[in-house]
Order: C-alpha cells, then sequence, then structure tokens
C-alpha cells in the first residue's frame, strides 16, 4: 500500500499544539507519526487521503496554529531497510521482556527474547500503545487462551501472546506489507500457533476469543467494537489502544453501550489503554 508523508513545519507553537494536531489528523486516517525539532511527520495510507478535508479539519480545530506543510508520495515498498538504515535498537519492556531485530542479537537473558525484523513504522515496541499492549500481556494470566491481535502489524502482540501460553492465535491486518512481516517474524520466532489474515473486522464471522487485543485508531474502534463484542466469550477481555485519553470516554460509553465492563486503564504519554469484559 502507497502512502502519504505529510512533514509539518510548525511556527511559534505551543507544545500541546503539537500533541492536538497528532490526536486531529489520527482521528483522519493518519496510522504513524514521527517528532521532528521543527514539528512532526505523519504518514496516512494514500486511498484515505484527503488533503483538503485535512486544511478544513485543522483550521477549524486549530485556528491559531501557524505552520507549513509538505506532501511525499511513498511507494509500497519494504520498509525493513528503512528500519536498518535506522538503527532500529533493542527495546526492553519492564525488565521481562526485549524486541530487537535479527542483525542486532542481545546480551542480556531476560524471560521474552522477541526477534522482529519490521516493514512498517508501527508495532515494533518503540509506540506507548504497543508497549502497554505488551506490558498487558506480561501481568495478565494468556495461558492456554484463544487470542485475536486486530492490527497486527508486525506480529509483535501475536508473538508474544503465543510465548505467554495462548493455545491459539488469530492475527488480522488491513495492509499486504503487515500480513507478510508479521508471517516472517513468526518464523523467526518459531511460532506455529500464530495465523495470520489479510483482511478486517468481516473476517471474525463464527469465530469466538478469549482476549481481544485492537490497537488501531479511535475511528475504526468505534466502528468495530461491536463485531469484537459479538466474537468474545462470556468474561472474555477486550484490549483497546491507539487512542488519546481525551478519547477515552468516547471508548468507554461505546463499550459500556455494548454490555462491556472497564476492569483497567493505563496511560502512557498522553495515550491510553481500556481493558473491558464482557459479562455475558
Amino acid at each position: 500500500m502507497d502512502y502519504q508523508k505529510v512533514t509539518f513545519r510548525l511556527v511559534d507553537a505551543e507544545d500541546f499544539m503539537a500533541d492536538i494536531l497528532v490526536a486531529l489528523l489520527g482521528n483522519n486516517g493518519f496510522e504513524s507519526f514521527e517528532e521532528t525539532t521543527q514539528g512532526i511527520i505523519a504518514y496516512c495510507p494514500a486511498p484515505s487521503f484527503d488533503e483538503t478535508a485535512m486544511i478544513e479539519n485543522i483550521t477549524s480545530a486549530l485556528p491559531e496554529l501557524k505552520y507549513a506543510y509538505r506532501i511525499e508520495t511513498i511507494a509500497d515498498q519494504n520498509w525493513n531497510k528503512t528500519w536498518e538504515e535506522h538503527h532500529f535498537e533493542p527495546i526492553e519492556i519492564n525488565n521481562r521482556c526485549i524486541i530487537h531485530s535479527s542483525r542486532k542479537p542481545i546480551l542480556k537473558t531476560v524471560p521474552y527474547d522477541i526477534v522482529i525484523n519490521p516493514q512498517q513504522a508501527f508495532g515494533t515496541g518503540t509506540h506507548e500503545t504497543t508497549r502497554m499492549m505488551l506490558t498487558y500481556l506480561l501481568d495478565n494470566e494468556i495461558d492456554n487462551k484463544s487470542v485475536l491481535d486486530m492490527g497486527c502489524g508486525t506480529g509483535v502482540l501475536a508473538i508474544m501472546a503465543s510465548l505467554r501460553g495462548a493455545k491459539h492465535i488469530e492475527a488480522i491486518d488491513i495492509d499486504s506489507w503487515a500480513q507478510k512481516n508479521a508471517e516472517e517474524n513468526i518464523r523467526l520466532n518459531a511460532r506455529t500457533n500464530i495465523h495470520v489474515h489479510l483482511g478486517d473486522a468481516t473476517l471474525l464471522k463464527n469465530k469466538l476469543f478469549d482476549i481481544i487485543l485492537a490497537n488501531i485508531n479511535r475511528n475504526i474502534l468505534l466502528k468495530d467494537m461491536s463485531v469484537y463484542t459479538g466474537v468474545l466469550v462470556p468474561k472474555g477481555q477486550l484490549v483497546m489502544s491507539g487512542f488519546y485519553k481525551n478519547d477515552f470516554a468516547m471508548i468507554k460509553k461505546e463499550a459500556e453501550s455494548l454490555g462491556l465492563i472497564q476492569i483497567n486503564y493505563a496511560e502512557d504519554n498522553n495515550w491510553t489503554m481500556g481493558v473491558f469484559e464482557k459479562q455475558v
């Protein structure tokens, strides 16, 4: 899938304005972001990109923001080269897990050693939402559970679920590069109980899960939450992230309307994660 890369240079902007801009773009189809000394770089799947709507939304929500921007098309490619060029360094999670590329072996011994050769810019453990989801898997009982990793990216969450003893994991992503990369990373970690699929929530018909991990953007969560709830067993848990603190009330309201009860919450640098349980 091609991406549109939009580089924003912010002029005399307060720090909070960059955060608001990221949240605004995230709610309008942009999937990943990089901070720069002058602003941010945002990436949006090319089929979803609408320059006119982007400008109108920024003007409406942040009329005082002064900025310049540049748009580039990033052709469908193997992102692994880009990551290697930018030195994907080992990432440690709570002294219990280290995520690293196959080219950068680690010397430290930890309970969970995960090899990820990323082909896209999300899902290696560097992002706050991924770290929170990994922490959930480290801190909760996963043994013998059936797990869904929705929007699997590199497959790191599915791999961790397998390492933690899940009996069966389904991993789904709409991006063909993510599907291929997840399959590669699963092989690198010698996991045999993870099945990767290309598609969206329409693939979930007639399936049931004990735990659903959905680290996606707010709009997709709101659209597909009823589907997730429908394939969750009683007392099963829906773990959602990929949205900002200000969006949590909206996520919680939708979850409760579907009969889910909030049982946990985490926050990291204004990104949030909610854990909800199905009662019946």
